[in-house]
């Protein structure tokens, strides 16, 4: 297994940790960066990793520095499952199409200054396309996620739904 740190290394903002195994690569959360506008712009629209050869998305919880870049994934063309709680996913389509109305919101009014013109980094469209790949994953009950790869969540305590991720190679017991 070879566990790649794409985002909330050496920070707290952008959690993307890319973990390769049996030839198969599954995305554990994919967070937006948070901060100052040009660094997390540029950030938020590189990911270091083409989102088409993504297999899935394990997703710890709702919280927009762990799951605010999935639409912009999906965007990208990424297309697989994204594991999570049924909390965490019920939460999570919410909070996106949130945030991409929050986005769309705050492209137009930079626009409508002038100057330089932007793009959301996903739209509400995005978001509810993102929405339609959860796949959800009750505790404790451990299921197969990508061939050969299974996977089980348990409750981090941190809020609704959140999980910690145990990850075991070689299938379903």
């Amino acid at each position: 297994m070879k566990l790649t740190f794409h985002g909330a290394a050496r920070s707290v903002t952008g959690s993307r940790h890319l973990l390769e195994a049996g030839g198969r690569r599954v995305l554990l959360d994919c967070g937006l960066v948070q901060g100052r506008r040009e660094e997390s712009i540029q950030r938020n629209r590189t990911f270091g990793f083409d989102p088409r050869k993504i297999d899935a998305v394990l997703l710890s919880h709702a919280h927009i520095d762990h799951s605010g870049a999935l639409p912009a994934l999906v965007k990208g063309g990424f297309s697989g499952p994204i594991y999570a709680t049924p909390p965490t996913a019920d939460l999570a389509r919410l909070m996106l199409e949130d945030s991409a109305f929050i986005q769309e919101r705050d492209v137009y009014l930079v626009n409508k200054r002038g100057g330089e013109r932007r793009e959301p980094l996903y739209t509400v469209d995005d978001a509810r396309k993102t929405g339609k790949l959860f796949r959800e994953i009750p505790y404790g009950k451990e299921d197969e996620i990508a061939g050969g790869l299974a996977v089980s969540f348990h409750d981090a305590g941190h809020m609704l739904g959140s999980s910690l991720f145990r990850i075991r190679s070689g299938g379903k017991n």
